[in-house]
């Protein structure tokens, strides 16, 4: 099929720091064997050499187009900034330190066609390295599913929320990327990504009837000590992620939604910790407010999860 009949997408690859990994990701871009995209670098102003390793691929392939930031401003900012540059009707970030699959664009592509799609997600790679790196979010039984059973999936653990696995649409990731949201826990958002990525795709889920599957590896998440996720200094990975998803489901979904999901992690907690949280305490921590009501409705939902738990059912979040 030509680039003429095929619509442009924009491969965005935000950076900081990534010398040892940026010219494999940006080389398993260029070997896509989908023509019609475009490849936006942005440089959030690294000093160990990423920049040099850009500039001289970018000085010999035309699909890359690189930029660089004056300073620092934050990984968060660094993806909006991204969307912003992206001339594509169709967005795949990719971050510098990950490789998609040779057929990671030709075969999501296919699944947005259909308009009442919102973004297909792949499967993954991840590992310290390709041949040592373990496929995950591999499900073969199913290729579309709701909006609802997909967040309902996230929040049980079964499907991936990193944009890295994610094909959109432009006009998406520009409206439903933020990196701030009025948690009554502050949270450095902006600062390490962890809750904007996944209410990314909540709200993109909110606004179509399906989400797409594609149940293979087509792209490969590298892990290393350098990695956000896995330093996860002072525990702020977690703090983001309970923060972002307890203000979505309290504020932007049905209420019962957000006490099913505290309720799952008050009892978590009490089986992995061996130890009984105080109630207010820990809605406090999850958006709540701790008052005797909603301490009430919280202990009634965790009856109802052993209930269900002891006749072997899942509830649904959403």
């Amino acid at each position: 099929m030509s680039s003429q009949e095929t619509p442009l997408i924009s491969i965005l690859i935000p950076t900081f720091n990534r010398k040892l990994y940026i010219s494999e990701c940006i080389y398993s871009a260029l070997g896509q064997d989908f023509e019609n995209f475009e490849i936006v670098i942005v440089d959030n102003c690294s000093d160990d050499g990423s920049w040099e390793v850009c500039k001289q691929i970018a000085g010999v392939y035309p699909k890359v187009r690189l930029f660089r930031n004056e300073c620092n401003i934050g990984p968060v900012k660094n993806w909006i900034r991204c969307a912003e540059l992206a001339r594509g009707k169709y967005s795949k970030i990719l971050f510098s330190d990950d490789c998609l699959r040779v057929d990671c664009l030709s075969e999501m592509v296919n699944e947005l066609r259909n308009e009442s799609i919102g973004f297909v997600f792949s499967g993954a790679l991840i590992g310290s390295n390709r041949l040592a790196s373990n496929a995950t979010y591999i499900n073969p039984s199913f290729r579309l599913t709701t909006a609802d059973s997909y967040i309902d999936g996230v929040l049980n653990g079964n499907f991936p929320f990193s944009p890295g696995a994610v094909l959109l649409r432009t006009v998406d990731l520009r409206n439903n990327l933020s990196d701030f949201f009025l948690t009554s826990t502050p949270q450095p958002f902006d600062m390490h990504g962890a809750g904007p990525d996944v209410l990314l795709l909540f709200k993109t889920a909110d606004n179509y009837e399906y989400v797409a599957h594609i149940p293979k590896p087509l792209v490969y998440f590298r892990s290393h000590s350098e990695s956000f996720t896995i330093s996860n200094k002072d525990d702020l990975v977690q703090q983001g992620y309970i923060s972002a998803i307890s203000y979505y489901l309290k504020f932007t979904r049905r209420e019962r939604a957000w006490y099913r999901y505290v309720s799952c992690k008050w009892l978590r907690t009490v089986v992995c910790f061996k130890r009984i949280p105080d109630p207010p305490s820990f809605l406090r921590k999850y958006e709540g407010t701790g008052v005797p009501l909603e301490t009430l409705r919280l202990m009634y939902e965790v009856i109802m999860q052993c209930f269900f738990r002891v006749f072997g059912k899942r509830r649904s979040y959403v």
